[in-house]
This record gives structure tokens, sequence and C-alpha cells, in this order.
């Protein structure tokens, strides 16, 4: 193990489904332990529906999505169990029946498939929840979202990963929907005025699975008109195997061992300075750094009657992927500047009629593709914390302009009917990726000049 890396301490290194199986029977056994009254049932169901305006020539330069439509369906339900003044526990399940694109320009759909998912499997034990004071450890796989008023664009601390910074979004991702998107636990504190997290958050969805990331995230609201919150994510630093996280050593396969002047894109763990021969060994963890805020004017003047309770905020979200400033990672990655996305985002006045009707813009410069090939595993895939270059990495192309995808935009309305329907669309330009075939997804972004854009609504029905 190098000197810096942090192993991951015996103590955290037990299963995590052997973690929820105990704590999934300490809640719900015995059943008849917990008053029927305190059991509540919840689910939901949706239909959604879109269509891919317009897309550039995808990574291979060969296939195109223009004029494909994407089609899902999903369902899921939860029981929670209120089992003292101090616990709580709540397990869920759902599926979701989709179809990947598979990237034609004559209609890419495939067949649909089904992925069951755990919508939440997760315990609460609150030390204190008083209104003025609370104190409560979350802990399983649950639900988190530190900024509510993001939409689609942002969420930078805690979506996507540090080497390379690639950014996600999407129409309604789990993300800024009840499901399930961290494992691991939450110690929460709040009161009138501030609220701060400590995440421990295990990687589920990146290669090398399973790193544990603490984060610390805080926000002050004094009152109505104003927030601002911070964090910070020390990304992936307590690793389940090091030797994955932070290689030190050439891979096996060679890519590191090419002679001098090769293009860093084309190799796996390292990178060679051409001028020095100085070699750096390149980790996938990395440390984030989150800003945000919101600025709400209604409180300020009367009149406001006919607005809903969203209209006219204004809200925005800043942070820094990586903090390394040596050559290697600057290189590789760009300065601090363009290692920074930027999202502000404002409500339109929609006088109730609405829910929310919200445009976001972005600006992120980073010097690289938008996607996760690097990523990905196979017989023929390395995965890589080096970024994919402006071309494929098997066919180099690092003369192609990459400023044309530095902004993103999206605009997005729900209204919510009765308390049990809601009804939602977007028109966006941001960091889709629906494309691939059956069982073998592919990780590119398909909008990548300011052209490309897509639209998708969804109805849903929920108790």
């Amino acid at each position: 193990m190098k000197d810096g890396d942090m192993k991951l301490p015996a103590f955290l290194r037990i299963p995590m489904i052997a973690s929820l199986f105990l704590l999934a029977s300490a809640t719900f056994f015995p059943a008849a332990a917990v008053d029927p009254q305190n059991i509540t049932l919840n689910g939901m169901g949706w239909v959604q529906y879109g269509r891919v305006a317009h897309s550039t020539v995808d990574t291979m330069g060969k296939s195109k999505y223009t004029g494909n439509s994407v089609q899902s369906s999903g369902a899921q339900i939860s029981l929670r169990a209120k089992v003292s003044e101090k616990f709580e526990g709540a397990v869920g399940v759902g599926v979701l029946e989709n179809h990947y694109l598979a990237g034609n320009s004559s209609g890419g759909r495939v067949p649909l498939i089904e992925t069951p998912y755990i919508a939440e499997a997760r315990f609460t034990y609150s030390f204190r929840n008083e209104e003025s004071s609370k104190l409560q450890l979350t802990g399983g796989l649950f639900a988190y979202d530190y900024n509510p008023d993001i939409k689609n664009l942002g969420l930078y601390l805690l979506r996507g990963p540090v080497h390379p910074g690639i950014l996600i979004s999407g129409f309604e991702t789990k993300a800024v929907l009840p499901i399930a998107n961290t494992l691991g636990f939450r110690l929460h504190h709040e009161n009138r005025i501030c609220q701060q997290d400590v995440i421990l958050n295990s990687e589920t969805d990146l290669y090398p699975f399973f790193d544990v990331s603490p984060a610390y995230i805080a926000s002050y609201k004094p009152n109505a008109i104003f927030r601002i919150g911070a964090g910070i994510n020390l990304y992936r630093f307590l690793s389940i195997e090091p030797k994955l996280t932070s290689p030190d050593y050439f891979s096996d396969h060679g890519l590191d061992q090419h002679p001098e002047g090769t293009h860093p894109y084309r190799r796996t763990y390292i990178y060679v300075d051409t001028a020095t021969h100085d070699t750096t060994f390149i980790s996938f963890k990395g440390i984030k750094l989150m800003a945000n805020a919101f600025f709400d004017p209604k409180p300020l003047f009367g009149g406001t009657e006919l607005l809903g309770a969203e209209d006219l905020k204004i809200y925005g979200e800043i942070a820094l992927l990586g903090l390394e400033n040596d050559k290697a990672h600057k290189d590789l990655y760009g300065d601090c500047l363009h290692r920074m996305p930027v999202m502000v985002g404002f409500n339109f006045p929609a006088f109730r009629l609405l829910d929310n009707l919200s445009l976001e813009v972005e600006w992120y410069g980073a010097k690289f593709r938008d996607d996760l090939w690097r990523y990905q595993t196979g017989r023929s895939l390395y995965p890589s914390p080096l970024p994919v270059s402006n071309g494929d990495v098997r066919n180099i192309d690092v003369e192609s302009n990459q400023k044309r995808d530095n902004w993103k935009w999206s605009l997005y309305a729900a209204k919510t009917i009765r308390n049990h329907f809601k009804i939602s669309a977007q028109v966006a330009n941001d960091h889709f990726r629906p494309g691939g075939v059956v069982g073998s997804p592919s990780p590119e972004a398909i909008l990548s000049t300011p052209e490309d854009w897509y639209w998708m609504m969804k109805i849903a029905c929920f108790f």
C-alpha cells in the first residue's frame, strides 16, 4: 500500500448484505411486536416516453441517435414500520421496464428488458427528534438529496467520479427521486436554521466497486429568503482494494509500457512527462468540494398569493472536482477552472398552474469527452481513471474541439394532481446516456453540441 492510501478498516469490511439483513431482522422481527397502526404501505407506478430530437455522431463515428424514441415504465412499493418512538425501518422493491437505444439512424430500439431494484432498505434511529432540534442515524440503502431545489443538473458532490470529472444528469434520475441512491450511513443533525450531514457512502455504480467515501455537508437557512450550503467528499478514501483504487504498478496488458511519445490517453494508470520522463500514477480517488445557495424574493414583497411556493426561486451550485495541481493532473484534467462545474436555476412564475417550471443552465469546461468508457469492464476494456480522449481510445483524435459541450441546459415542468398523480416533462441538452444494446449499455453522453436536445414526459401515480 502506498503512502497516503487509506485501507478500509476491518469493522467496515463486513459485507453490506449481511449488515442489511441484521438491520432488517432487528426492525421487523418479531412482526407481532409492531402495532399494525404503525405500519404504512406506500407505492408508485409510472409510464414515460420521450424522443431524441437531435444527437451528434457518437464516439465511434458510426451510429446516430437522432429520431430514436425512449420508453419505460415501472412500479415500486415500500413498507415502513415505526417500531418505537426512536426506531423505524423501511424496505421496498421496484421493477423498471425499459430499453436501451442501439444507436441506428433508422431507429435503434431494442427489446424491452425488466430490471428489478431495491427502492429502500434502511433503518433510522432518532437520538433526538424535536421540532427545534433533531439528531438521527440512518443506515442501509436509502434516498438522499442535499439540494432539493435541483431538478436535473448539479448535485456534483455525490454524483459521478473525480478522475475524470464526468457529470451525471438526465430526466428524473434516482438522485432527485425518492429512490435509494446511497448505501451506507448518514448521521443527520438539524435545528431551526442549520443542518449537518455526515455520510459514509459505498460506491455501487462505478468501478472499483464498494470503496467508501466519507462526506460532510452543511447548510444555513436563517429565514425563508435564502439558504447557503457547502460540502466536502473524500471520494474513495476508504478503499476496499487499495491497488485497484490507487494502482502503483504498470498495467498487465502493456498499455502503460508503450514507447515515449504515446498519447497519455492510451495509457491506463500512469501519466508520463515527455520532457522529464517522470512517471505519475493516477488514482481513482480524489477530493470534491461543493457550495450551493438559493434566493427566494417572495417574502420581500406582498401580493404573492397567486404565486406557487417554488415560483421566482433562484438557486445554484458550484464544485471543484479534484484538488491535485501537479503537472500530470493539470495536463490530463485541466486547471482548477476547468474542473469546476457551475449551474444556475430559476423557477419561472407558474401561478399555481404548475408545481415547478424550472430552467437550469450549466457551464463545465472539461477538456475531455463526456463519457464513462474508461469505467467499463470487459475482455477488451480496461478500467482507468484517465479520461477518454477526444476520440475512441483505439482511434485517438486529440485535435477535436471539445468546447462545444461546455454549456448544458434543462427546462423542467411538473404538476401534482390531488396529491396522488403527477405529470412531469423535460426538454434538455444535458448528460443523457441512453445508448447501448441489451446487457451492454453504452456510457457515452449523446448530446455533445449546442444543436443536440431531447424531450421526455412521465405520468405517475402514488399513494
